[in-house]
C-alpha cells in the first residue's frame, strides 16, 4: 500500500505533492491511534493543549541571560527527528540550514539567516571549543545524544561570551540525568548504513555520571553513475562521559569528555584506504554519465575550442579525499550562588589532528589545540543585574603538507607550516539588564574589549529591547557587532598548499553588523514569531591567487561589503492534543558585488517555505516534514561573470538552480515502558542534484572541480531501528 501511494505521487511534478503527502499521513493517524496499546505499555493520559513551542521572548525574564537565543530543541524534539549528528538535527530549519561545501569530501557547516556557515560559533555548555578546522568535518561527528536541548541564537554579538559569532550561535546543553539508567538505540538501512549507540546514567546523593558512545558508519553514494561519490562514505566512532556534582566547595559542577575518532573517503567508491592511495593511473571512472555528460566515458570537452581533453588517467587516488581525523575535547562550568551574587568559572581544552590526503592535490597532516578560561560574576547593583567577567582564548594550527600537483612549484616538497596561525585572546566584558514600566521593557546592553596577539584591539556592543505588549505579545529589537579573526586554514583553499607560501600581512578581523526585529505571539494552542533581519558583513577573508606575481598565495579582505537582508515567520499550532502543526516561511536578499568575493561564496536560496506535522496517539508518534527550496541565482553567487562554468559536454551551467522539495518521514511505536521500533523514510520524494546537474563543473580552459553545489547530495533512504530503555 505504502508503495503504491509513493509511485502515484512521484509521477506527477506538482509542488503540493509533498504536502498532500503530509495531510495523508496526518489524515490517516488519527485511525492508527485508536490501535490497542501493547499489554505492557504505559497507559497514556492526554495532556492540555498547550503549544510546546511558545517562543520564549513572551516569557518574563527572556534577556536575563548572557546568551540571547532566538531558537531552542528540546531532547523530545531532538528525537523525533531522528537526527543522529548535529547536522542532521540542524538542516532545514527556519533562518537555519547545513551547507554542504564539498560535493566529494562533504564539508559542512551550519548556516544562520544564510550567512556562511564559517560564521556561526559552535558552543558545548556555553564554553566556545569549536574552530574552523574542527567545524569542517567536526560537526558530523558532534552526536546527540544525552543533550538536554540546542539553543540557537540567531544575529551577530547574540553571545557575551562568544563575539566571534558574525551569524550567530549554537549552543549544546548537556543533560543532568535525574534517575538511573541505561538506552540502547541500534539502527541499520540503505548504502550501508548502520549504528549503534548506548547512554547510560548513574545518580548517587549529591551528583550523577554519563556515559555515552556510538558506532556509526556509511558507504560512499554515486547518484550519477559516473564512480564518484557525492555522498562520502565515513567511520564513525564517539565516546564521552558527563561529572555532575552538586556541591564541590559550595560550586555546582559540571564537566564532560568526549572522544572522536572518524574516517571518511569521497571520491572513489568503497573504503579500501589503502588500496585507492596506491592506484595512481588509469580510468576507474566514467565521465558520459549523469546529466550533460561528456561524449567520452575517459575524458571531457575543453570548452574554449570543443575539443577532448587528454584521457584521465590519475587512477582512483586522482579524484580522492581521504581524511582521518581523531579529537579530544573537555569543558568544565563551576556555578554558585553567594547571596544575590552568582559565580560562574568555565574552562575548555581540544586537542585535534587530521590526516589527509587529496588526491591531486595534497598530502595535509594538521594538528591543533585550543583552551578556554572564564570567571565571572553577576550581581544586583540596585535595580539593575549586572555581569561582568574575564575570558582567555588560545588557538593554534600547524601542519605538514606535500604538494601532489605536478605543475605546482613545490611539488614533491614537504611544506612546514603553510597554513599555520597561532591566536591568543584576553578579554573583558560587561552586561547590564534592567527592566522599566513595571516589567513590561526589559534591556540588556553589554560591551566586550578582546585583545587579539595579531589583530589588535576589537570592541563590540550590543544592545536588546524587549517589549511586552501583553502577556502573550512581544517586540524584541536587537542590535550588535561581532568579528572573527580569520584563520588560513587551507580548507577553504586547498592551493594554498602548492604555493610557496601564503602571506597575511594584509589580512584583517572579519566584523558583522546585525540588526534585527521579531514580533512573537503565543497562547494556549498558537505560537508565531515573525522577524526582520540584516546583516554586513566587512573585511570577509579571501585567499588571492597572485602566485603569477609575487609567487604567493594571499589572506585578504574583501574590497567591499557582503550584506544579507532577510525576512522570516514560523507559527507552531497544537490542532489537537495528539497533533501539532508548523509551517514557516522565509525571504532573502543578497547584496554584494560579485567579483569582489572571487567565487568563493556557496549558492543560497531566495526564499525557502518549511513544513512539519507531528502525530503523537498512544504508543505511536508520526513526525513528517516538508522542505521547498526556492530558485539559487548560482550565475553571481558563482560568478559567473569572471569564471563560467561548464559542464562536462562543454554546455554552460544553468544560471538558475529549479525549486525543489525534501520530505522526511518517521513513525516509531512504544511496544512497551521498555522497547520501542521506528522507521524512518529520508527525502522521500528521492529529489537528487546528481540527477539534474552534476556536482562537477569545468571552468573555460576545461579544468575539472567538484564545488558546484545546490542541492540533496543523497537520494531516499530507510532506516529501521529499535531502542532499548531501562
Amino acid at each position: 500500500m505504502p508503495s503504491r501511494f509513493l509511485s502515484t505521487c512521484s509521477s506527477s511534478s506538482a509542488w503540493l505533492h509533498p504536502l498532500v503527502f503530509a495531510v495523508a499521513v496526518a489524515s490517516a493517524c488519527p485511525v492508527v491511534g485508536q490501535a490497542q496499546p501493547a499489554p505492557n505499555a504505559p497507559v497514556v493520559r492526554l495532556a492540555p493543549v498547550t503549544v510546546v513551542g511558545r517562543p520564549s521572548a513572551t516569557v518574563l525574564g527572556a534577556l536575563n541571560d548572557d546568551i540571547i537565543k532566538t531558537e531552542s530543541i528540546n531532547a523530545q524534539e531532538i528525537e523525533k527527528t531522528g537526527a543522529t549528528n548535529l547536522t542532521e538535527l540542524m538542516a532545514n530549519r527556519p533562518g537555519i540550514d547545513v551547507q554542504v561545501e564539498c560535493s566529494v569530501c562533504n564539508v559542512r557547516n551550519i548556516t544562520l539567516n544564510n550567512l556562511p556557515g564559517r560564521f556561526t560559533t559552535l558552543l558545548l555548555d556555553g564554553v566556545p571549543i569549536f574552530s574552523s578546522v574542527s567545524n569542517a568535518y567536526g560537526l558530523d561527528m558532534i552526536g546527540v545524544n544525552g543533550l538536554e536541548r540546542v539553543d540557537v541564537s540567531r544575529g551577530a554579538g547574540t553571545s557575551l561570551i562568544a563575539p566571534d559569532s558574525l551569524a550567530g550561535t549554537v549552543n549544546l546543553v548537556t543533560r543532568r540525568p535525574t534517575q538511573t539508567g541505561a538506552e540502547i538505540d541500534v539502527s541499520a538501512g540503505d548504502d550501508g548504513f548502520e549504528r549503534a549507540a548506548v547512554y547510560a546514567a548513574s545518580t548517587f546523593p549529591g551528583g550523577a555520571i554519563a556515559v555515552n558512545g556510538t558506532l556509526q558508519q556509511h558507504d560512499s553514494v554515486d547518484g550519477a553513475g559516473t564512480g564518484i561519490s557525492q555522498y562520502t562514505g565515513y567511520n564513525r566512532k564517539l565516546a564521552g562521559v558527563g561529572l555532575f556534582l552538586d556541591n564541590v566547595g559550595g560550586f555546582k559542577l559540571k564537566a564532560r569528555y568526549d572522544h572522536i575518532d572518524e574516517k571518511r573517503m569521497g571520491g572513489p567508491l568503497g573504503d579500501d584506504y589503502d588500496a585507492v592511495r596506491a592506484d595512481t593511473s588509469g580510468n576507474p571512472f566514467d565521465f558520459s554519465k549523469g546529466p550533460h555528460g561528456s561524449p567520452s566515458p575517459d575524458s571531457w570537452v575543453n570548452p574554449s575550442d570543443g575539443t577532448l581533453v587528454d584521457p584521465y588517467d590519475d587512477g582512483r587516488f586522482g579524484l580522492a579525499q581521504i581524511i582521518f581525523t581523531k579529537r579530544d575535547q573537555m569543558v568544565g562550568t563551576a556555578e554558585q550562588q553567594i547571596g544575590d551574587t552568582h559565580l560562574r568559572l568555565a574552562a575548555g581544552y581540544a586537542k585535534h589532528r587530521q590526516d589527509s590526503w587529496y588526491g591531486g592535490d595534497a598530502d595535509y597532516f594538521g594538528r591543533q589545540k585550543q583552551y578556554y578560561l572564564e570567571a565571572s560574576a553577576q550581581l544586583r547593583l540596585g535595580s539593575a543585574l549586572v555581569t561582568a567577567g574575564l575570558n582567555y582564548r588560545f588557538e593554534d594550527l600547524h601542519s605538514r603538507s606535500v604538494s601532489e600537483d605536478p605543475s605546482s612549484a613545490t611539488y614533491g616538497i614537504q611544506q612546514v607550516d603553510a597554513d599555520t596561525y597561532t591566536y591568543r585572546t584576553p578579554a573583558v566584558f560587561v552586561q547590564g539588564y534592567q527592566t522599566f514600566f513595571e516589567q513590561r521593557l526589559e534591556a540588556n546592553a553589554s560591551l566586550r574589549y578582546d585583545h587579539n596577539n595579531v589583530y589588535g584591539d576589537i570592541t563590540t556592543p550590543r544592545l536588546d529591547l524587549l517589549w511586552h505588549h501583553s502577556d502573550r505579545l512581544s517586540s524584541r529589537l536587537a542590535a550588535g557587532q561581532g568579528f572573527r579573526m580569520p584563520t588560513s586554514f587551507f580548507e577553504l583553499e586547498h592551493a594554498i598548499l602548492s604555493a610557496p607560501a601564503v602571506d597575511r600581512s594584509g589580512a584583517k578581523a572579519e566584523k558583522s553588523d546585525n540588526l534585527s526585529y521579531a514580533l512573537n505571539y503565543a497562547n494556549e494552542r498558537f505560537a508565531v514569531t515573525a522577524s526582520l533581519n540584516h546583516t554586513r558583513i566587512k573585511n570577509m577573508a579571501l585567499f588571492i591567487d597572485d602566485t603569477a606575481s609575487s609567487g604567493d598565495f594571499l589572506l585578504r579582505p574583501a574590497p567591499s561589503d557582503y550584506t544579507i537582508d532577510n525576512a522570516d515567520i514560523v507559527g507552531t499550532w497544537q490542532a489537537t492534543p495528539r497533533d501539532t502543526v508548523t509551517a514557516g516561511f522565509e525571504r532573502y536578499q543578497y547584496r554584494f558585488n560579485t567579483v569582489d568575493f572571487q567565487g568563493s561564496l556557496f549558492a543560497r536560496p531566495g526564499w525557502r517555505a518549511i513544513f512539519s506535522v507531528d502525530h503523537d496517539a498512544g504508543p505511536w508518534d508520526v513526525n513528517v516534514r516538508a522542505t521547498l527550496t526556492g530558485p539559487q541565482d548560482l550565475a553571481k553567487f558563482y560568478d559567473y561573470a569572471d569564471t563560467q562554468r561548464y559542464n562536462l559536454d562543454g554546455t554552460p551551467k544553468p544560471d538558475w538552480s529549479p525549486i525543489f522539495w525534501v520530505v522526511d518521514f518517521r513513525v516509531s511505536y512504544q511496544w512497551s515502558r521498555y522497547f520501542s521500533t521506528y522507521l524512518a523514510v529520508n527525502n522521500v520524494f528521492d529529489y537528487q542534484q546528481a540527477k539534474k546537474d552534476s556536482f562537477l563543473w569545468l571552468d573555460g580552459d576545461g579544468n575539472l572541480d567538484v564545488t558546484h553545489i545546490w542541492g540533496p547530495n543523497i537520494g531516499r533512504t530507510f532506516v529501521l531501528g529499535g531502542k532499548l530503555t531501562f
